[in-house]
């Protein structure tokens, strides 16, 4: 790959990684106030991130990576869902609590949606990969 691509790879991939490494610290937090901060940030950054693979791919990379964009946008709201599970857990009134059991399903529905997305990826990544290396092996021959 040629010195003058790496730039532009980076100007279209940055909110990728660091939002997975403001996901990974935020887990990692004690305070639920800097992790809704976190969570809003990853969501907003997966929002940018998407808009600008809209604006560069198409077709099936596109479908790609808005999948990609998608799960961490996901993971995100459940971050988010789960700091508002903190704030309603044992609550002063019986409507809170139905908000706080509310949540709870959403987030166990979110799971297998993070889930699933999560596979579909990861056997797209596999075909790709796989497309990549017998092309390789193709040239080369």
């Amino acid at each position: 790959m040629s010195e003058s691509l790496q730039p532009n790879l980076f100007t279209r991939h940055w909110p990728v990684p660091v939002a997975l490494c403001i996901l990974l610290c935020a887990g990692n937090l004690q305070s639920e106030i800097v992790r809704a901060v976190a969570a809003a940030g990853c969501i907003s950054l997966m929002m940018y991130q998407w808009l600008i693979y809209l604006r560069t791919s198409s077709g099936a990379r596109l479908l790609f990576l808005s999948l990609v964009v998608a799960d961490i946008g996901l993971v995100s709201l459940w971050l988010l869902l789960n700091v508002v599970r903190f704030y309603t857990y044992d609550p002063e009134s019986e409507r809170i609590w139905e908000w706080h059991e509310r949540v709870i399903q959403i987030q166990d529905f979110l799971l297998w949606g993070i889930a699933a997305v999560a596979v579909v990826v990861s056997v797209c990544a596999m075909f790709l990969f796989a497309h990549w290396v017998t092309k390789r092996a193709s040239a080369v021959s």
